[in-house]
Order: C-alpha cells, then sequence, then structure tokens
C-alpha cells in the first residue's frame, strides 16, 4: 500500500480512537462518578448539598419522601455516587439523570404475572393470568392489562384475573403491558413458548404525562367517565397511540373499548357521548364530548365540550364550553364559555365567558377575564386588571340617568337606564354601549361611547342612538366630574303625541277627525344634545385563588316571583315555581323548573272597537293572562354568592278576552273568545345566593309568541337540600 494511503488510514484510526475516548468520557454518567465521602451525624440536606457540590451537579427530590433534616452518617472511598445514595438511602429510593440534575424518587413495586396462559388460533390470541404484587404475591384488582398495537384492554377482576383476546400480525411475537396506580409498569412479551419480563418497557408512543389534564377531577367528568374508565386512565397516565378514526355511543361503548381514553383520533363521532385521549381533526357529540388532552381544528356538541388540554381551531356547544388550559381559536355556546388558561381568539356566548388572559374577544352579558389585552362586550364585564364606574347625570331629555361601565380603558362596555321625571313629559330609556378613554393623564381623559336605547314615550317601541364625547376631570381618588357634547337620532314610533309623555319628535296631538295628520308612525329626529353630571369609579380587586369544585348535590325548592308587565295593558305579573337543581362542579348548576303566572290588566282596556252610531258600539277588552311555563337552564356562579343565569322552555297560556255590547246605555257581557296558545319561552337572570337556603334573583322573561307577554321580576326562592 503507498505510504500516503498508510498515513491516511493511521489518521483515521486515530480519530476513532479519539473519538471513542471522548464519547467515553462524555458518557461517564452523574451516578457513576466516583467521589469519597466521610459524614458523621450530619442533616441528609447538607449531605447531598455536598455530594452534588464535589460531583457539579443539583439534586432534585421532593420534602414530602425525604426528610432533608434527618441524620445520617457514612463514610466512602473513590465509589460511584449511585453507591453513595444506596448506602445512604437503601433501596427504597430510585435515582435518575437530567442533564445536571440527580432526581431522588420512591421506588415503585413491581407488578407480576402468574398462571400466565397463552393460546393460537390462526394468529387470534387468548392472553390470561393472574397479576400480583411481586414482593407480597399479593392479587391485584383493578390492574390494567393492555395490548398497545391491537389497543385492547381489561381490568383483573377481584382476584386479579384478567383475559385479553386479540389478533396479531406478527404469530412469533406477542406483548402485553401491567399498568396499575403507584406501580412500575411491567410488560410481559411472550416468544412462542418463551415468556420474558420486562419491568421497565419504555412506551412505544409519545409520552403525554405532562400534557394530560384531569379531565377526571371536574364533576361533569365524574358525572359521564365511568369508574373502571377512571381506574384505566389513573393505571396509564402515559400511553396514547395515534388513529385515524373512532365511533363511540357513550363513553366505554365505543371502538375502541376501554382504551378509547388513550387514543388521539382524527375523526371522532360520539352518537350520544364519548371520552377519548384528543382529536387532531373533527369530532361530533350529539350530546357531549370529553377530551383527556388537547383538541385541533373542529369540536362540536348537542350539550357540552370538556377538553383536558389546549383548543386549537373551534369549539362549539348548545350550552357549555370548557378548556382546561389554553383556547386559540373561537368558543362558540348557547351559555357558557370557560377557559382557565388564556384565549387567544374569541369566546361567543349568550350568558357568560370566563378567560385566565384574554387576548381577544369577548362577547356574552357577563365576561370575566383576571388579565384583558383585548376587548369584552356585554352587560357587565369583571376584568381584574380594569375597572368599574358608576356614573349618575342629567342630558337635555332626561333628568335622571344612572351608567355603569365596565371593562378596560382601552375598551368598555356601558349599560344604561334613565328616566325623565315628571308629571307631563314623563320618559323612559334603557340600553347598551361601547366606549374608549383617551387618557391626557390620571386625572383627566376624554371617553368616546355609541350606545344604544330602548324607549318609552308611552310604549317601548321607540329606540334612541347616541354619540358622546365627555370630558372626566377626577376630583378625588373614587369620584370624577364629567360633561359633554352628544348627538342624538330618536325614532318615535307612534302616530301622534301621547299626552303626560315627552314629545320627543314634536309628533301631533290625537285628533279623532284629523287621521290626515297622523303619518304612520316612525317620526325621525337628528339633534345635538348634552350630557352632565358625577361618576363614581374603583376597579375590580384580583380574584381569589381558584379551587376545583367538585359538588354534585341535588337540591328541591320553590320561588315566589312578583314583576311588571312589558307593555300596555299588563301591569303587574304573579308567578311562582316549583323546582329542581342539580350541582355539575366548576360553579354550574342545571335547573328544571314549571310554574305559573298571571298578567293582571288594567281596568277595561280595550283591544277594538266598533262604533255604529252614538248609542250602539261592540268592544274587544282584554282579561288577564294565565300561563304555566316548562323551563330547563344553568346557573354560574361569579362569586361565592352573585351568579348570573339563563332559562329555555316551552309555555302554555290561556285568555279569554271579553266581547261586551254597548246599546242605548249599559254596557253588558256579550260573549268571551277562549284562546289556547304555546309559545318559546327565555329568561335571562341574576342573583343572590343568601345563606339558608334562601336565594334573590332578577329576571327578565319573553314568551316569543306574543309581543305583550315580556316581564321584569324579581325572585325569591328556598332550597333544601336533598344530597351533599
Amino acid at each position: 500500500m503507498p505510504k500516503p494511503y498508510t498515513q491516511i488510514l493511521k489518521s483515521f484510526y486515530l480519530l476513532q480512537l479519539m473519538f471513542c475516548f471522548f464519547t467515553q468520557a462524555n458518557a461517564q454518567s452523574l451516578l457513576g462518578k466516583k467521589l469519597s465521602v466521610s459524614f458523621n451525624h450530619e442533616h441528609l440536606g447538607k449531605v447531598l448539598e455536598a455530594i452534588g457540590n464535589q460531583g457539579g451537579f443539583y439534586f432534585s427530590y421532593s420534602g414530602s419522601q425525604l426528610s432533608k433534616d434527618s441524620l445520617v452518617s457514612i463514610a466512602s472511598n473513590d465509589e460511584t455516587v449511585l453507591n453513595i445514595l444506596k448506602h445512604l438511602l437503601g433501596d427504597k429510593y430510585e435515582f435518575e439523570e437530567r442533564k445536571n440534575y440527580v432526581i431522588i424518587t420512591l421506588a415503585l413495586p413491581h407488578l407480576a404475572l402468574i398462571n400466565a396462559d397463552i393460546t393460537n388460533d390462526n394468529n387470534t390470541y387468548s392472553v390470561s393470568g393472574i397479576v400480583t404484587d411481586e414482593a407480597s404475591g399479593e392479587r391485584l384488582m383493578n390492574a390494567s392489562v393492555y395490548e398497545k398495537e391491537q389497543l385492547v384492554s381489561a381490568l383483573t377482576d377481584e382476584h386479579g384475573y384478567f383475559k385479553l383476546r386479540f389478533r396479531s400480525p406478527n404469530p412469533g411475537s406477542v406483548a402485553i403491558t401491567l399498568s396499575k396506580r403507584l406501580y412500575r409498569d411491567t410488560t410481559i412479551r411472550f416468544l412462542q413458548t418463551v415468556l420474558v419480563n420486562v419491568r421497565n418497557d419504555r412506551p412505544l408512543y409519545e409520552d403525554a404525562r405532562n400534557k394530560s389534564r384531569s379531565v377526571e377531577r371536574t364533576s361533569l367528568g365524574r358525572l359521564f367517565i365511568s369508574t373502571r374508565q377512571m381506574i384505566q386512565s389513573m393505571n396509564i397516565p402515559d400511553f396514547f397511540a395515534n388513529r385515524p378514526f373512532q365511533i363511540s355511543l357513550t363513553p366505554g361503548l365505543s371502538s375502541h373499548g376501554m382504551f378509547s381514553s388513550q387514543v388521539v383520533n382524527k375523526f371522532s363521532l360520539n352518537l350520544i357521548g364519548g371520552y377519548t385521549a384528543g382529536v387532531n381533526g373533527l369530532e361530533i357529540g350529539g350530546l357531549f364530548n370529553i377530551n383527556k388532552q388537547d383538541t385541533r381544528y373542529l369540536q362540536a356538541a348537542g350539550i357540552f365540550n370538556l377538553v383536558g388540554g389546549n383548543v386549537r381551531g373551534v369549539q362549539i356547544a348548545g350550552v357549555h364550553n370548557f378548556a382546561i388550559d389554553t383556547v386559540k381559536g373561537l368558543q362558540f355556546a348557547g351559555f357558557i364559555n370557560k377557559a382557565e388558561g388564556e384565549v387567544r381568539g374569541m369566546q361567543f356566548s349568550v350568558l357568560n365567558n370566563e378567560a385566565h388572559k384574554l387576548k381577544g374577544l369577548q362577547i356574552g352579558l357577563v365576561n370575566v377575564a383576571d388579565t384583558s389585552y383585548g376587548a369584552s362586550i356585554g352587560l357587565i364585564n369583571i376584568v381584574r386588571n380594569g375597572f368599574y364606574k358608576v356614573s349618575l347625570t342629567a342630558n337635555n331629555l332626561m333628568n335622571t340617568n344612572v351608567t355603569l361601565k365596565t371593562g378596560t380603558h382601552a375598551f368598555y362596555s356601558t349599560l344604561l337606564t334613565g328616566a325623565n321625571l315628571s308629571t307631563d313629559k314623563k320618559m323612559y330609556a334603557f340600553g347598551l354601549g361601547i366606549g374608549h378613554d383617551f387618557m391626557f393623564s390620571k386625572q383627566f381623559y376624554a371617553s368616546t361611547e355609541v350606545n344604544y336605547q330602548l324607549a318609552n314615550t308611552s310604549g317601548w317601541h321607540d329606540t334612541w342612538a347616541q354619540a358622546k364625547l365627555l370630558l372626566n376631570l377626577q376630583i378625588t381618588k373614587n369620584i370624577s366630574l364629567i360633561a359633554g357634547p352628544t348627538y342624538n337620532r330618536y325614532n318615535y314610533d307612534g302616530s301622534w303625541h301621547v299626552g303626560g309623555y315627552k314629545n320627543v319628535t314634536n309628533a301631533p296631538e290625537y285628533s279623532q277627525y284629523s287621521y290626515e295628520l297622523g303619518d304612520n308612525g316612525h317620526r325621525i329626529k337628528n339633534f345635538w344634545g348634552w350630557e352632565a353630571g358625577l361618576a363614581f369609579n374603583s376597579v375590580f380587586t384580583k380574584s381569589p385563588d381558584k379551587r376545583m369544585d367538585t359538588s354534585h348535590g341535588w337540591s328541591l325548592g320553590l320561588a315566589t316571583s312578583l314583576g311588571i308587565g312589558w307593555d300596555q295593558p299588563y301591569e303587574a305579573v304573579y308567578g311562582g315555581e316549583v323546582f329542581t337543581q342539580r350541582n355539575l362542579g366548576n360553579n354550574l348548576s342545571a335547573v328544571l323548573s314549571v310554574g305559573y303566572n298571571y298578567f293582571s290588566v288594567l281596568n277595561n282596556y280595550v283591544w277594538s272597537k266598533q262604533g255604529y252610531g252614538t248609542n250602539y258600539s261592540i268592544e274587544e277588552v282584554a282579561e288577564p293572562f294565565k300561563i304555566i311555563p316548562v323551563k330547563v337552564g344553568i346557573r354560574s356562579k361569579l362569586t361565592q354568592s352573585f351568579y348570573i343565569g339563563g332559562d329555555l322552555g316551552e309555555a302554555w297560556g290561556k285568555q279569554d278576552d271579553g266581547i261586551y255590547i254597548t246599546e242605548n246605555g249599559p254596557r253588558r257581557h256579550l260573549a268571551s273568545i277562549p284562546q289556547s296558545v304555546k309559545s318559546f319561552v327565555y329568561s335571562p337572570t341574576f342573583g343572590f345566593t343568601l345563606g339558608n337556603g334562601l336565594d334573590a334573583s332578577f329576571k327578565f322573561e319573553d314568551y316569543t309568541a306574543f309581543n305583550e307577554i315580556k316581564q321584569f321580576a324579581f325572585r325569591l326562592a328556598y332550597r333544601i337540600p336533598l344530597s351533599q
């Protein structure tokens, strides 16, 4: 061989030797380092710190498992760290290296398989045996036994016995894994007639232990996940597989069987409800979906979605969406959306949205965020880094206005109500708005607002839109002066001015013989105005530490209500109901109620009148309306005593309007017009739990089949707990 080539080969071999040397030097583990130590009656914590300093690494351990104040003695010369730790701590602990740390944990006991029996019939295997504690020989109940490739599993019975049946494409090798909480996983490999026991077999799939969230700890999870599935989930916390699809009837009755909670699917169909590890595509549930980990792209359910990890994409539910971690996308729910982590996107619900950190948009009646860098639009917005403000003002239309503003200076919502207190120029209004503050300093800033209100100048049919520019001057810590111009657009629904009420649009006075003066309503007036008054402001306090609410008790209750009708001819509304309530945990509860409401009417209120001369006429006179609503609803507690809620249902009503005839003097009853009707009903509510079973709330109730059958009511209830 020529000399140059010989030199090249020698250099190559030399590099190989150097590589092996450095590899071996670098491969020397922390536990393999040799040290010399000597301690006599020293605290364990100081001994471990000294060993770590000498070896150039750190120890990590739990103070509840290892007492660092205990006294130890040891003398060791040129021994490995592993042997030194075994002398110090014995065989009750295990040691693991991660980067520059040695982690000390309690050693888990081992599982063993006895009386194993395996049969093979044309690649269909039947495996049975008894799972025991290897040290004590105790037979173990509720241990999980599973085959990872085919995703079949079983739980051992009270005698520790199990039996698995599955097909395997590999006739020469079968492996089953034994798992139980607080035990080390054990994998048994069957190589024809040879059994091989591997005590610490690593999962074939991603270790998701750090990603998994305990949906089983929520009350919704406890209510719908079977005990067997919970045990399986606790036994196998870190094994997850991926499959293209699954179909479930209910949790556990799935195409993946008991293993459904360990499988991430691209498509998941739950006819009633299902419990899976996660979804990476599309999931549809007739009533509910429960995911142990993450959900991506689209998840839809008739009642609720419960996700133990992150939501990426769109989550839709008829009642409730709950993500224990982060939402990046859209949560859309009929009643409540909740994310215990960050929301980057949008939460939209009729009732309530909650987020720990908001970097997007919330739209609902009540919105809650611990920290907000986005916008919340609703009646009330509780933002922990935001403010709330109550202002008392007057303007050119009404002399008494009360406004609640909640949110942040960057974006806030307003809830407005007002009245013109007068004997001959009455006017009432309420509505919503949004605003933004331009901060010149902490004491002086400008508020720009846009509001929309329903107004009453004889009936709740007028509309009133406003744009405002209000200057704010802070005179004390909690009080400020506000004043500024407004631009108004008022739409009057009537054709003539009604006496006793304010005439905003200069509508003509009513004349029986001058119908040509009317214009069929909708007289519109645009004009400039003003507003001025005082504001009382403060900030929301930091929310207390949240504890997982797992309450699930039943209660039975009675309630009475007193309300006012939405419009003429209805005045006072008297009602009562019987209801049952079930706590669902996470500060939620479900309500089923049956009630009765009596809408009283103005005396001799005439719906219609046909006159025939001066002495003869026929009138249809309004009579009281009686209605029975049956509703289901949900309540969400925002504080220990304050809650909001909403109800939906069906109502059956009856009304007998009277037909009267006036002929040559006195009026007499001629006939009745019986009317039995059915209507959809909805009712938002908010209230306070007073303790001792008492509950006080306010509600708005709308029977949509009628324009006039609506009420604002105060409700007082008493609940009797049936279970805890």
